[in-house]
C-alpha cells in the first residue's frame, strides 16, 4: 500500500503517528488522483466498461488489469492476476490498520534503545518497556510480531503480484520502456504519475509489437542491401561466371581457350618469324 510507504518515509522526520499518517494520506491522494484520471482516460479511449472503478480504492487495482488485458503473463489472464492483487491489497490494508491501532495503544510504553545518524537524519529504534498493562497484551503482540511475521510476507506476495500487473500494463502502453517504468513504480510509490504520463498512448499487444518491429527491421535491411549492393556497379561479377559454375568456365579473360600465337616481333630481323627461330641465326656461319 502506497499510503503506508509514504507514512513510513515520513517517520524519518517525525515520530508522531498522526503526522506520519497525515503526510502519507496527502501524498497518496495526489498520486491516486493522477492514476484514476489516467485509467479513466485509457478506458474511455479503449472502450472498456465500468470506468467508475478507476476512482475506487482496491477496485482500481483490479481495473489496471482490465486496461492491460491485451497482454497476458505466461498465458494467464491479466484481469485474474489483478483481481488477486486487489484482494491481497485489501487484506494488507486491513492488517496495516490493525498494526497502527495496536501501535497507538502501546505508544505511551515505548522507549528509545538506540539512535544512529544516517545521511544527516536521526534514526532511532524503539521497544516496549515492562509496564504494558495486561489488557493491552494484544496490542503489545501486534507491536512486536505483526510486521515481522505477517505484514512483511503479505507485502512481499502483494509486491510480486503488483510487478506482474505493472509489467502487463506498461507492455501495453509503454512497450519501449516497460522495464524502466515497472522498476521505477516498484522502487518509488509514483506509479500513478507514470500512468498519467502514458495515458494517451494507444494500447498494443507486446508480442505483436515485437513481430512488427522484426518485420520493419528486416525491410530496412532489404532496402539497405538493394541500395548498397544490388545497384552497385562495382559489385558485379567481372568474369560473367555464375556462383555455381565450375572453375574454368565462363568469360574469365585468363581462362580463354588457346588461340594462334601472335607474330614474332623480331621476325623482320631474320631467322625469326612464326618459325620460332632466333633473330641471331642469320649471323651464324
Amino acid at each position: 500500500m502506497d499510503i503506508f510507504e509514504y507514512a513510513s518515509t515520513a517517520s524519518y522526520f517525525s515520530n508522531l503517528l498522526w503526522v506520519q499518517l497525515l503526510v502519507g494520506g496527502l501524498c497518496f491522494l495526489i498520486v491516486f488522483i493522477f492514476q484514476a484520471v489516467a485509467l479513466f482516460t485509457i478506458a474511455t479511449r479503449e472502450g472498456y466498461k465500468h470506468r467508475w472503478m478507476a476512482f475506487i480504492p482496491f477496485f482500481n487495482t483490479y481495473y489496471i488489469g482490465v486496461c492491460a488485458q491485451k497482454n497476458r503473463f505466461y498465458k494467464i489472464d491479466t484481469k485474474m492476476i489483478s483481481l488477486v492483487a486487489a484482494i491481497f491489497e485489501f487484506v494488507l490494508f486491513a492488517c496495516f490498520i490493525l498494526y497502527y491501532v495496536g501501535c497507538y495503544y502501546v505508544a505511551p510504553y515505548e522507549e528509545k534503545i538506540e539512535a544512529t545518524n544516517m545521511f544527516g537524519m536521526q534514526m532511532a529504534e524503539y521497544r516496549l518497556n515492562d509496564q504494558v498493562p495486561a489488557n493491552l497484551a494484544w496490542a503489545a503482540w501486534i507491536y512486536n510480531y505483526m510486521y515481522r511475521y505477517i505484514l512483511k510476507y503479505l507485502n512481499l506476495v502483494y509486491m510480486l503480484l503488483q510487478i506482474v500487473v505493472l509489467i502487463c500494463f506498461f507492455q501495453t502502453y509503454a512497450c519501449r520502456r516497460y522495464v524502466l517504468f515497472t522498476i521505477t513504480s516498484i522502487l518509488f510509490p509514483i506509479q500513478g504519475i507514470l500512468f498519467f504520463v502514458v495515458r494517451n498512448n494507444k494500447g498494443v499487444n507486446y508480442r505483436e509489437y515485437l513481430r512488427n518491429e522484426q518485420a520493419r527491421q528486416y525491410r530496412m535491411y532489404q532496402q539497405y542491401q538493394q541500395q548498397n549492393f544490388e545497384n552497385n556497379p562495382y559489385n558485379q561479377n567481372p568474369y560473367g561466371r555464375k556462383p555455381d559454375m565450375p572453375p574454368g568456365e565462363g568469360q574469365n579473360p585468363y581462362n580463354t581457350p588457346s588461340q594462334t600465337p601472335p607474330d614474332d616481333p623480331f621476325g623482320d630481323l631474320g631467322g625469326g618469324g612464326n618459325s620460332g627461330g632466333s633473330p641471331f641465326d642469320d649471323f651464324k656461319e
